[in-house]
């Protein structure tokens, strides 16, 4: 199979440098990653600078962009055909809850979903203690169900250390407070996590201490809203 990996830790990140020694044995791996940090850069694409490519081995190159931007040059630029699965991560740290909305690591998978590709964004539960074997393994099972990914749907995993299992969940609820700390020279958004734990959600499964498994779909239009809004129509 003819894999893509990205990541927004970095091109030297150790997960994903040990998600390509685990699978370029077995798979077809490419490797297009940012040459640095990109947390927190969700879907964003570099549009007023070109874009500096360098080819650190044969199949590994870095792009100095956000993740989606990696995506995107290694389909239409990088790669002689179109991938059959793109991986992203695996995440050093946690994206559950509305952090979907913000992360790299997701927003490379959107765009690979975007695509028409079958994506996955994956995370570690417990960055401190970051399980590469397991994450590794399970892997290269969910390889083999690749193709029963529904079309224009990233699956969001997080795995934690030592998992008992897989759950399919939903997202589930963080908020954030003492958001912005005023520094000196400006302002610092942050903020202390404040997670619920409520049942079926991808906060309960790692928690419990089960890999998660969230379907997140392209299409964001709130279908039931429809009708209720039909007055607004001229």
């Amino acid at each position: 199979m003819k894999i893509l990996l990205t990541n927004d830790d970095g091109v030297s990140s150790m997960g994903l440098k040990i998600l390509y020694d685990t699978l370029s044995p077995m798979h077809n791996v490419t490797v297009v990653a940012p040459a640095r940090s990109q947390n927190a850069t969700s879907h964003s694409l570099t549009l007023r600078r070109p874009l500096k490519i360098r080819r650190l081995d044969k199949n590994i190159i870095s792009v100095y962009g956000t993740p989606a931007d990696c995506v995107i040059l290694a389909v239409y630029h990088l790669l002689d055909s179109l991938p059959d699965f793109v991986i992203s991560g695996v995440n050093l740290g946690p994206n559950l809850g509305e952090d979907v909305m913000y992360s790299g690591t997701v927003g490379g998978a959107t765009e690979g979903a975007v695509i028409g590709i079958p994506s996955v964004a994956l995370s570690f539960f417990e960055p401190k203690n970051p399980d590469f074997k397991s994450a590794s393994q399970f892997v290269l099972k969910l390889i083999e169900k690749a193709k029963s990914i529904p079309k224009n749907v990233v699956l969001n995993i997080n795995i934690p250390h030592a998992p008992k299992g897989v759950k399919i969940t939903r997202l589930g609820k963080r908020e954030y407070v003492d958001v912005v700390e005023k520094r000196r020279g400006g302002c610092l958004i942050g903020g202390i996590r404040k997670d619920t734990i409520e049942e079926g959600t991808d906060f309960e499964a790692c928690e419990q201490g089960y890999i998660s498994i969230t379907p997140l779909r392209i299409d964001l239009t709130c279908y039931e809203s429809i009708p209720e809004l039909k007055d607004f129509e001229l």
